[in-house]
């Protein structure tokens, strides 16, 4: 009897440390694979937040559920969070940040009681993950990107469902140490226009970036969205793109890089211009400083900015074209990377993961 190959989805991760050396055969690739060895082999990372080399979260999905697991140093191990609302279907989550001793992961998934798409939140107390209550509107909406600028304040992105609460378009909620509120400028994005932002970091607590798309009147009709919040207000910024923009990387307030499908924009304090790098695809971007910046692309590929010119970078073994990267975050002189990758094995394939995802990421 021949046995089937089947495609599985399993989760991905690597890390690379200025102290760390490239793997035999491939001198120009000093990343090395981490990737999760967790019991059941379909699930997805969608962020990852680091304290130190030694003290990383990543989070995502696992059999339809939320998925966080920490790294200390030597290998991965699931955390301790307060489940999901058992009428949600496809949770999980998008986003994680730290800053000190605070962590916030978020994410999202469909009420089939409410017939709504309703947030998560959990925050890191220093032994587990917990449930901060209600927030924001409520529900009628998901979470895609948190951003903590300091301990004690984070914003967390994400957008609307038609027939929730409030407009089908971005979402932009505070939190100052208390609870989470609302902060969504009325005039982000032109009347008659959705949208969603999928993405937030900040240089500062008065300098945060979020990025997302912008859906038109017409239909098929899809562009870019850039916004800004300067201490005082959020605005939309110009930008020269209409691709829809996945991540974003805020280094100071001359300094910032979005990447989305084919583009990679950078800020120089006065607008966003078009990069050109030697990737097909951007999904994910991060880096230390201005002269270490790395994407991370839909089919595996990596690009890597030394401050004068991109090069191109393998992607370390075993991972491989297959890999989709989704998320990076780079701290104390150690950068990582995180997604999904597409792997064969023997017997039923799986479905893969679903739930609340950024659009407008390249698949695998």
């Amino acid at each position: 009897m021949e046995l089937l190959q089947n495609q599985r989805i399993t989760g991905a991760a690597m890390v690379l440390s200025t102290s760390g050396t490239a793997p035999a055969g491939f001198p120009d690739a000093p990343w090395r694979a981490v990737s999760p060895a967790l019991p059941d082999a379909q699930y997805i990372l969608n962020g990852v937040s680091a304290r130190s080399a030694t003290d990383a979260w990543a989070v995502g999905q696992r059999r339809n559920a939320p998925l966080l697991i920490h790294w200390n140093g030597v290998d991965w191990t699931p955390g301790t969070a307060t489940p999901a609302p058992p009428e949600l279907i496809g949770a999980g989550l998008q986003g994680v940040a730290c800053a000190g001793a605070a962590a916030i992961a978020v994410g999202g998934g469909y009420d089939r009681l409410a017939g709504t798409e309703t947030p998560l939140v959990r925050h890191w107390d220093g032994a587990g993950w917990t449930d901060p209550g209600p927030v924001g509107p409520g529900r009628g909406f998901v979470l895609t990107g948190v951003v903590l600028p300091a301990e004690t304040e984070a914003w967390a992105v994400g957008h609307g469902a038609p027939g929730g609460n409030g407009s089908a378009g971005p979402v932009i909620l505070r939190w100052s140490g208390g609870t989470w509120a609302d902060a969504r400028p009325p005039s982000l994005v032109p009347a008659r226009t959705r949208g969603s932002l999928l993405a937030a970091d900040a240089a500062a607590p008065d300098d945060v970036w979020a990025v997302g798309a912008l859906d038109g009147p017409r239909r098929g009709a899809r562009g870019a969205l850039i916004a800004h919040y300067d201490g005082h207000a959020w605005r939309r910024v110009p930008c020269p793109t209409a691709r829809p923009l996945t991540d974003v990387l805020a280094l100071s307030a001359t300094d910032a890089w979005a990447v989305g499908g084919d583009t990679v924009l950078h800020w120089n304090g006065r607008g966003w211009k078009r990069v050109r790098v030697p990737i097909g695809s951007a999904n994910t971007v991060t880096g230390l400083s201005p002269h270490d910046i790395w994407v991370g692309g839909g089919h595996g590929e990596l690009a890597h900015f030394d401050g004068a010119r991109w090069t191109r970078v393998h992607t370390p073994q075993p991972l491989d074209d297959s890999t989709v990267w989704l998320a990076g975050t780079a701290r104390a002189g150690t950068t990582w990377m995180v997604g999904s990758r597409r792997t064969t094995g023997h017997g039923p394939a799986q479905p893969h993961p679903t739930g609340s995802g950024r659009p407008g990421e390249a698949g695998g």
